[in-house]
């Protein structure tokens, strides 16, 4: 297998994705089942909510709807959320970016959300100082070049712990630094922070405290109520960290420079070298993890075509992956999803250890 590095494999390449491209009725096909599986979605939205927040259950029930409404947030996260914000929910923009407002109300803002993963991690994935994903400093280090602790010793093992405060960083710190910072990690908004922007990403995280914290006070023990809101907001910061983290953060896939050819002819070779898929062979958990995940098992597809809605992942998928393997360019897919996980903290632990620049 080559990796493509050349001017003439990345025309290679470029010309085995077009032949994987989709025509329309399959786009259209697929946009159906998008909806289709929005609706449902909802349906299971609104009676977990109902169940743990509305109706008088025992602590069981509770449990039981309180994952369920875990499973719908995130799937609404990577289903509904993610396409909406790349516009590939549907065709007419003022839908997609009605539905973008999904991100502000899991508590964060969807106008950061464009500018940090649209625009910084697709258009410089992998690419340290530019893909704000590989930004966890000072809690992790996630690239080679970047400075070492001697706490990243054991990122392995406390990073997952930590992955699940991701919405509550993004609801409360996070996305206000970035304001006022006027910066997505190391990178400049390019865009004004307007009195209007403000109030758009303030009134999203008070919609967000509305539904989760102050209506379900109106029906529950305030003990109860942070307990549960804790939990779930754990669980959902926790697997929607770790689906986006085993695309790019593990050993197959590439990082990179700021001097790496990534635009024009380079790019789809350069998404091959830093994106890695996840099969899902098993009959029971690769559908269910392709479900949850919102297609993101094919995120070599998702970064080359960000505008297909995610059900049309599997097929284009299939067709590039067989494209690749006939003309020798190397394509990365975790054989499943455990093999994906310890990838990633193998990694973590590779990561922990290398200590070119040390600070204590």
């Amino acid at each position: 297998m080559i990796s493509p590095t050349t001017e003439t494999d990345d025309r290679l390449v470029d010309a085995i994705w077009r032949e994987a491209l989709p025509n329309d009725e399959e786009v259209r096909s697929a946009r159906r089942r998008l909806h289709l599986k929005a609706v449902v979605i909802a349906g299971l939205l609104a009676t977990s909510y109902y169940a743990l927040v509305v109706a008088n259950s025992d602590l069981v029930v509770r449990v039981a709807a309180a994952l369920s409404l875990v499973a719908a947030l995130v799937a609404l996260g990577t289903s509904i959320m993610h396409d909406a914000n790349h516009g590939s929910f549907a065709r007419r923009r003022w839908v997609n970016r009605t539905l973008a407002y999904t991100s502000d109300a899991l508590g964060a803002s969807s106008w950061l959300w464009r500018i940090q993963h649209n625009r910084l991690h697709h258009g410089n994935t992998n690419v340290v100082g530019f893909d704000a994903d590989l930004e966890l400093a000072p809690w992790a280090r996630l690239a080679p070049t970047q400075a070492w602790r001697r706490r990243y010793r054991w990122q392995h093992i406390y990073i997952w712990g930590l992955y699940g405060f991701m919405t509550l960083k993004n609801l409360l710190v996070s996305d206000w630094l970035s304001l006022a910072k006027r910066r997505v990690g190391d990178q400049p908004l390019h865009r004004d922070v307007t009195p209007g922007v403000l109030i758009r990403v303030t009134a999203g995280k008070v919609a967000h405290a509305a539904w989760a914290i102050v209506v379900p006070l109106m029906f529950n023990p305030w003990q109860a109520v942070v307990a549960f809101y804790l939990a779930c907001s754990w669980l959902v910061g926790a697997i929607l960290s770790v689906i986006f983290q085993l695309a790019h953060c593990v050993e197959a896939a590439e990082i990179q420079d700021v001097d790496a050819p990534r635009r024009g002819e380079h790019h789809t070779a350069h998404q091959l070298r830093t994106t890695v898929d996840i099969a899902c062979p098993t009959p029971v958990l690769g559908p269910l993890f392709r479900w949850i995940a919102g297609g993101l098992d094919h995120q070599v597809v998702h970064h080359l075509a960000p505008g297909l809605p995610h059900t049309a992942y599997p097929a284009v998928a299939a067709r590039f992956q067989r494209g690749c393997v006939e003309h020798g360019v190397s394509y990365h897919v975790h054989p499943g999803l455990a093999a994906a996980v310890c990838s990633h903290a193998r990694w973590l632990r590779a990561m922990g250890r290398e200590q070119p620049f040390e600070l204590r």
